[in-house]
């Protein structure tokens, strides 16, 4: 009986593959798997199907009933664990006939590319002829992506290109600077649509090229158990100091974060375990949040994967991706160490007790399952050799797979493969369609030359100083960031605010990496900080104090930016060893003094005037000159030795004072009566 009923149970959960949504999300793998497998074709039929088969996934699995109240959780996702069905919602969401058709005719359309791959590969965009059914075509996959993108991140970024495929259509009819010359549609569409520019240009290229295949590769982890894995080293590592929740959930979501590349579904998948046990060992429950809304945005930064938008950034520069790595592990340890010394200094200071025995892991477990490591670093070795990317993702997840079967508890059944093929193609809509968008935005900058007038307008306001510069790009790119993806925020600042910075004697690289870290961090900067709102949905805290206490938590982190553009040291870029050493050293220094500052604890509570003190002398070890430096160095240190110094004749003297206290007569003679 028990026979008949496990196999009952086994063809219901093959079932559910049988449902639309899930037959074009494995489709969607599958192809992407055999174009690693057997080769790309041509650009511009490889692209439009990516498109297509994302906006076709979405249309079904982001209904158009209540799509709108329910961001970034399509029906029908299996969790990791094994494809159950989320029942978490308060009410289903139903496909509609709207919904069939719209998806297809995204797939119509992808088709259309494949059918008329000759004529499209060989035109000459501006030369050939558009014909009136390439028009038809294009119009129709671009109002298909906004409105699918709509659907998976809101209207925020939707809105976004309204506004510039209207400056597109009518910015001819403006006065001044802001005017253009004007296009025709026929050529809108030659180079929106016809091209690898535009809708499928560098962002969609990327997407397609390497974000799913590292998308797909963190699923394929997650279901052999790895995900859970980075929590629980950070809990082995972390649990016995004090506020040891609060560290685990900086070292666990950094690791798990730079896997997953997105900072809401890292939050997430990792807050459900961190925020609880928080909460548990004392942490306010909004602290909790923005604790994990911060170390989650973070992943995007810490190599070796780090976010969607380092592949682009090392497609626009035109380097090796492992440059774009090498260059950023300094400012993703600064970062960290901003976090971890600002829950230390609340622990600290609220004397918040370490991880429950009850919720501690032995290292005897984890040595059970360390196996599930290797193909990360198997990943990057790969990476770092120069592999081509597509080539190392497509790799690593085959070596998933093989890895697994060193144990039995993590072996990969047909069903866990479906489970993560599925899973990845789901995720991965979440940068396809908004990087879709981003290359429509960036075509109609390109097209009207927005781009070199913005630049003037920058330097405009900021005299062409440095400081002001880079205090304008700051604003601006958390500005575009706000309720939208940090890939497509960080594609439109590049191409709005690189060439001004670049124009102000900002190196190249060090330019894109200072927009891509506050591209980053708008996930956390309110009033618009989409991380620490779903932090705050799981610790049932409300949403903007939330906010406010994940941008307090990370205030320290705001600093590193503007250290690595003064300190090129710190992206490895120059000096020699010992220069890069003193300007890590004090860049950390800095960020330690920084955390005082803003928690208010050093040793003991400190006062108003010694935060001011604190800061300046932060403000100052971060300075590029190494004398000023080294002087807010050697102040700072002799404030922290004074102040633990302090501290300790402080207890050295409570101690007596106890003892006399419990040596006074009543005293005495209430215990000696007992």
């Amino acid at each position: 009986m028990s026979g008949s009923v496990t196999k009952t149970a086994d063809v219901a959960d093959y079932r559910r593959f049988l449902r639309l949504g899930a037959i074009i999300a494995l489709a969607w793998s599958v192809f992407q798997l055999y174009v690693a497998a057997f080769g790309a074709p041509h650009q511009l039929v490889f692209r439009p199907m990516h498109v297509a088969l994302a906006t076709a996934l979405v249309f079904v699995a982001f209904p158009v009933v209540r799509s709108w109240r329910k961001r970034g959780a399509p029906v029908d996702e299996a969790d990791e664990e094994g494809g159950e069905q989320s029942t978490s919602r308060d009410e289903p969401m139903t496909m509609t006939v709207v919904d069939v058709v719209l998806a297809s005719l995204a797939l119509a359309i992808g088709l259309f590319y494949v059918a008329n791959t000759n004529r499209i590969s060989e035109r000459v965009t501006f030369i050939d002829d558009v014909l009136v059914i390439d028009v038809i075509v294009g119009l129709g996959l671009m109002l298909l992506v906004l409105e699918a993108c709509r659907r998976v991140v809101g209207a925020s970024l939707t809105i976004v290109a309204g506004v510039f495929l209207a400056y597109q259509f009518f910015g001819q009819h403006l006065p001044g600077v802001l005017g253009h010359a004007g296009m025709p549609l026929d050529r809108f569409i030659d180079f929106q649509a016809l091209s690898a520019q535009g809708l499928f240009g560098v962002p969609t290229g990327v997407a397609a090229d390497y974000v799913f295949y590292f998308i797909l590769f963190a699923a394929f982890l997650e279901i052999s158990g790895g995900g859970r894995l980075f929590i629980d080293i950070a809990l082995a590592l972390t649990g016995r100091l004090k506020g040891g929740p609060a560290k685990a959930a900086v070292v666990g979501s950094a690791m798990m974060g730079s896997i997953n590349g997105s900072a809401v579904a890292n939050v997430v998948s990792t807050g459900v375990f961190t925020i609880p046990m928080m909460k548990r060992s004392g942490f306010k429950a909004r602290f909790a949040a923005g604790v994990e809304a911060m170390a989650s945005t973070g992943g995007q930064l810490l190599p070796p994967i780090m976010g969607a938008g380092a592949f682009v950034m090392a497609q626009m520069l035109g380097m090796p991706y492992s440059d774009v790595v090498i260059a950023a592990i300094i400012p993703a340890v600064l970062y960290f160490l901003s976090g971890f010394l600002m829950v230390d200094k609340v622990a600290r200071r609220d004397d918040i007790r370490p991880i429950d025995a009850g919720d501690r892991i032995g290292f005897h477990d984890i040595s059970r399952r360390i196996h599930l490591l290797i193909p990360l670093v198997y990943l990057t070795y790969l990476i770092l050799s120069g592999r081509s990317l597509m080539a190392s993702a497509f790799q690593a997840v085959i070596a998933v797979v093989i890895v697994a079967f060193f144990r039995r508890a993590t072996w990969f059944t047909p069903h866990k493969i479906l489970v993560a093929l599925e899973m990845g193609a789901r995720r991965s809509v979440n940068v396809a369609l908004p990087c879709a968008v981003a290359g429509i935005v960036v075509g109609v900058i390109t097209q009207t030359n927005l781009g070199l007038r913005f630049t003037e307008l920058v330097l405009a306001m900021s005299g062409g100083h440095l400081i002001p510069a880079l205090l304008l790009v700051m604003i601006g790119t958390i500005i575009l960031g706000m309720g939208m993806p940090t890939t497509s925020a960080y594609i439109m600042a590049a191409v709005l605010m690189a060439p001004p910075l670049a124009e102000v004697g900002v190196p190249t690289l060090a330019a894109h990496l200072f927009i891509f870290y506050f591209a980053c961090l708008s996930m956390i900067t309110p009033p618009v900080a989409l991380a620490s709102f779903a932090a705050a949905g799981i610790a049932r805290s409300k949403i903007f104090p939330t906010s406010i206490q994940a941008f307090v938590v990370s205030l320290a982190a705001y600093i590193v930016p503007f250290a690595f553009v003064m300190s090129p040291e710190l992206l490895l870029q120059g000096g020699d060893i010992w220069r890069i050493v003193w300007f890590t050293g004090t860049a950390a220094f800095g960020i330690y003094l920084l955390a005082a500052t803003v928690i208010g604890y050093e040793a003991g509570r400190i006062s108003v005037g010694e935060r001011v003190l604190t800061f300046a002398l932060a403000i100052a070890l971060v300075y590029p000159g190494m004398l000023v430096s080294a002087c807010a160095g050697a102040v700072a240190a002799v404030y922290i030795a004074a102040r633990h110094v302090r501290a300790r004749r402080r207890g050295a003297n409570r101690a007596p004072e106890s003892e006399d206290h419990l040596n006074h007569p009543n005293i005495k003679e209430t215990t000696d009566a007992h």
